[in-house]
This record gives C-alpha cells, sequence and structure tokens, in this order.
C-alpha cells in the first residue's frame, strides 16, 4: 500500500465495533502494538482499534511498527497523524523494545512481494522470535499471530482444512507453508513456557477495501480489470474453490480470538461458503457489466485446488462470525475503491 488510501467505510467500522462488543472493555488503558501496520490485515487491525476506541470513549493506544515511517504516513495520513499512534519505524527483527508498556501485540506482518523464501526463512523467525521476547519482557496480556492456512499439507481428496489436520513439516523443504509453520511453533513454544498467551489465526481468503488489486489476491486482481472496463482475465480455467470473507467480517473475528480465544490454540478464519473461482469472476464481471476471459488450464505455482477453512471450532467458542454476504462484500470493496 503506497498511494493515499482514505478512510474505511463507517459501516464497516461500526460493525467490526458492535461484534467485538463487551471484549472492547478487555482493552480499557492498552496499548497494543502492531506489526504490519500498513497491510491490508494491519491496517483494518489498527483503524478498527482505533474507531472502537473512539466510539466507546475508551483511552486506547497504538504503536504502529513500520519498516517506513514516511510511506505509512502518506498511505494512511488519518491513522498516522491520530494522537493515539506512535509510529515505530524499525525493522522488526531489530526493534528497540519501547519504553512503557505493551498489553498486546498483534503479529500481522506479511512478505513483502518478490520476497525469497531463504530471505523469508531467515527473517521472519528471527522477527518473531524478537517479539515475543519483548512481549514476554513487557508481561504482555495477549499475543496474536495472523498465520495462513498455508501451513496445511494438501489434502486428497480435496476437503475443507480443520486445526487438527496435518501440516508442512517444520523440517520439511522449504516452502512457505513451511515457514508459517516454523513461526507458529515458536509462538507456541513461547506459551507452553507459561509466560505468553498467544493465541493463533489461520486466514484462507479474503475481500474488501484495501485489498490489493496489482498482487497475488483473485478478487482485487478481478476487481481491477472490472474498473478499467474488462475484461476480467481469470488465470487458469477457473475451476479451483475458495470462500471468501470480507474483511469486516475478519477484523471482528480476529480481535474476538486475541481478547476471547483460548491461549495456545490456533483457529481457522475464513467463510465456510465455497466458490469456483470462475463464479467469482463472473459475479464482479456481472456486477460491472463487463466480460470474462477464462483460460483453458492451470497455471505453476497456484494454491490448492480447494482451499477452504473448517470454522467449527471458532463458531463453537464464539458463535456465528459471517455478518457480510458475499454479494454485499463485493458490493462495498467495488463502492470503497471507486471513491479512492
Amino acid at each position: 500500500m503506497s498511494a493515499m488510501s482514505p478512510p474505511l467505510p463507517p459501516d464497516d467500522l461500526r460493525l467490526v465495533a458492535d461484534s467485538v462488543g463487551p471484549l472492547w472493555q478487555r482493552l480499557a488503558g492498552a496499548r497494543v502494538l502492531f506489526t504490519g501496520a500498513s497491510g491490508f490485515f494491519g491496517s483494518w487491525m489498527l483503524e478498527t482499534f482505533l474507531h472502537a476506541g473512539t466510539q466507546l470513549g475508551l483511552p486506547f493506544r497504538a504503536l504502529a511498527l513500520t519498516r517506513d515511517r514516511s510511506r505509512f504516513s502518506q498511505s494512511l495520513p488519518h491513522l498516522a497523524t491520530d494522537p493515539r499512534v506512535e509510529i515505530l519505524e524499525s525493522d522488526a527483527a531489530t526493534m528497540p523494545v519501547p519504553d512503557g508498556p505493551v498489553d498486546f501485540v498483534i503479529h500481522s506482518m506479511v512478505p513483502p512481494a518478490g520476497t525469497r523464501l531463504g530471505e523469508m526463512a531467515r527473517f521472519f523467525p528471527a522477527a518473531t522470535q524478537h517479539l515475543l521476547e519483548v512481549a514476554q519482557s513487557k508481561s504482555a496480556k495477549g499475543f496474536l499471530l495472523c498465520s495462513t492456512g498455508a501451513v496445511y499439507l494438501p489434502k486428497d481428496p480435496p476437503a475443507p482444512f480443520s486445526e487438527g489436520d496435518p501440516l508442512h513439516a517444520a523440517d520439511g523443504p522449504l516452502s512457505y507453508g513451511q515457514i508459517r509453520r516454523r513461526i507458529e511453533d515458536q509462538c507456541l513454544a513461547a506459551w507452553m513456557r507459561g509466560s505468553l498467551p498467544v493465541k493463533i489465526a489461520r486466514g484462507f481468503t479474503f475481500l474488501g477495501p484495501r485489498l490489493p488489486l496489482d498482487g497475488a489476491f483473485a478478487a482485487g486482481n478481478f476487481l481491477r480489470d472490472a474498473m478499467a472496463g474488462g475484461p476480467i482475465v481469470v488465470r487458469g480455467d477457473g475451476s479451483p474453490v475458495r470462500s471468501y470473507l470480507y474483511a469486516a467480517d475478519l477484523a471482528a473475528w480476529l480481535w474476538t480470538i486475541l481478547l476471547d480465544g483460548r491461549p495456545g490454540l490456533a483457529y481457522n478464519v475464513g467463510s465456510h461458503l465455497a466458490i469456483t473461482i470462475s463464479t467469482l469472476a463472473r459475479r464482479i464481471g456481472s456486477r460491472f457489466r463487463v466480460d470474462v476471459c477464462l483460460g483453458s488450464e492451470g497455471f505453476p505455482g497456484a494454491a490448492p485446488s480447494c482451499y477452504l477453512p473448517a470454522t467449527s471450532r471458532a463458531e463453537a467458542e464464539f458463535g456465528p462470525m459471517l455478518h457480510t454476504s458475499l454479494r454485499d462484500g463485493i458490493d462495498r470493496m467495488a463502492s470503497w475503491y471507486a471513491k479512492s
């Protein structure tokens, strides 16, 4: 995210504040450290945090960790200039221990596009270990790792992934999923030492404001093509199966896991409503009245043909988490980008 990003839709901010409800009181007076604060996950978490503090009159404070203060200020000026936000310009692996309290940590940092696996394998475990040590030194009350469904081994035959399914081996061949599994293990080790309440959220696929329109996200790329007048170009034949959780529901889910989840557990985060890539493209194409062009076969490096979360653990503990339909999510995302 580099161009200026306007505030999130007021209705979405209210949805998150209302969905999390009384749990916000557990953050009264808290100082929360956000990694990846300028990214899709991080900016949603930071902005919904500040909005809830305003709506409920709670004294929230934020530490926003960013590699580039100037870039963060240019892309999110309404957050960077909020007096409750302190910007920390640093590499997460070498970040100075902040003065004052760190009550909670939300670790949503992701590798920049194009990062090589070797570099990722060196940096992200080191950064995570440093953040865990900072949280432990500050006696933090909670640590949320925003992980990914990529930690799961592919299933044959394809089926939704449950939290107890096999993961990539921590000492297996180097891959994105293996690296993220190692990071999860670091966090769980901190929990098992009894010193830090760690919760893990394994994210799947999403859509909404601030989802990049020029990256590896099908929903963003399809919207980009549609807003340019079409056609929407689908890499491959469009047969892979995904599900799409709207970003406001994602933020509400993540806050709930941090504040009410059980330490030491991982929770899948995503929609359970399956849809093929081609159907998603056609729905976005129908909204903009543009054509859709499908390829004839898959392409190298594609994610699993079926990438769906089983969400029964979270729903059993927290109740229904899906508040926004796919149709409404597409409309809200499109309307926000049209005004940006």
